[in-house]
């Protein structure tokens, strides 16, 4: 799977890991959550929820990409990414919850070297998902479409996305097994993908998440510190229009993070972090096959302000 779908299926992980609110009216749906028999088994834990908000800014140095297959030249590129989003729920009942949220962002690339030229691209993604408690599990069906555009389509926007189910099972309150499927749409493109992790809380103070796509092992030092060690993705797809042609382009990076968050006030933390890329890369595709650019890992830095209930 493309990071960028993995990216916008951590959203639906959130979601089974235990949504919270990220609006007004959040003591009031705390309070319903609370009344309900979703399990939390965070309750104990000294680790906050995964961010459920955030406005978060992501940096790139610049790399040298390279054709897998030498045909075309090589080209030098930096990217920054911006982007805000988050999830609430907007409707709770005693085993069923109804959440919807969405993420906006905005990606230059700015070529320093090469016959390329640089590029922007906006991407919008909406997420619903519906959660059922069915005792020991939890069980999560959601829906997320993707809409891009770079700044050279005179079209408003191309159409991805993905759906699935997630779920997971409660062996107690500090372990938690995930399972489920995931169909991706990508630009005509169909695939389906097992899906699987385990959550694990050893302590109060650790908590281990082994789940796609974001495997991350956080420790609280105290109510105002947190320090995070793990994998994330960061890319994004969109389609290229010239005049009588038509290409997609997916430019996927994993990215290896160490990063530490301070809470600023109540429920609202800073964070940032900084790591290396690896499995970076370019994937052109047209009416004359596949193109693949390798680029060499690199810095990567980020900075957010994170909603975590």
């Amino acid at each position: 799977m493309r990071a960028a779908a993995l990216r916008r299926a951590a959203l639906a992980l959130l979601l089974a890991a235990g949504a919270g609110p990220a609006a007004a009216g959040v003591d009031d749906l705390i309070d319903a959550i609370q009344s309900s028999e979703f399990r939390f088994g965070r309750a104990k834990s000294e680790v906050p929820f995964p961010p459920l908000g955030w406005v978060q800014y992501r940096a790139y140095d610049a790399a040298q990409f390279s054709d897998t297959q030498g045909l075309r030249p090589p080209a030098e590129a930096d990217e920054q990414a911006f982007s805000v989003g988050g999830l609430v729920p907007v409707y709770v009942a005693t085993r069923d919850m109804i959440v919807v949220g969405g993420d906006l962002s905005v990606t230059s690339i700015r070529v320093r070297a090469g016959p390329y030229r640089d590029q922007r691209v906006e991407q919008a993604t909406l997420v619903a998902a519906w959660l059922r408690q069915l005792g020991s599990e939890t069980l999560a069906v959601f829906a997320a479409p993707i809409f891009s555009r770079d700044d050279r389509s005179d079209r408003p926007s191309h159409v991805n996305g993905f759906g699935g189910v997630i779920g997971m099972h409660w062996h107690s309150d500090t372990l938690q097994w995930l399972y489920g499927a995931v169909f991706e749409y990508n630009f005509g493109a169909r695939t389906l993908y097992p899906y699987f992790g385990v959550l694990w809380l050893p302590t109060p103070r650790w908590s281990v998440a082994l789940a796609v796509p974001w495997p991350t092992v956080a420790y609280s030092l105290n109510d105002r510190w947190l320090l995070e060690a793990g994998v994330s993705p960061g890319s994004t797809s969109w389609v290229t229009e010239g005049s009588e042609v038509q290409s997609t382009q997916s430019l996927g990076a994993w990215n290896f993070s160490v990063g530490a968050a301070y809470r600023l006030h109540g429920r609202f933390w800073l964070y940032a972090g900084a790591g290396r890329t690896f499995g970076r890369d370019l994937i052109s595709g047209g009416t004359e096959g596949e193109t693949r650019f390798d680029a060499e890992s690199r810095p990567v830095y980020t900075l957010a302000l994170q909603f975590r209930p």
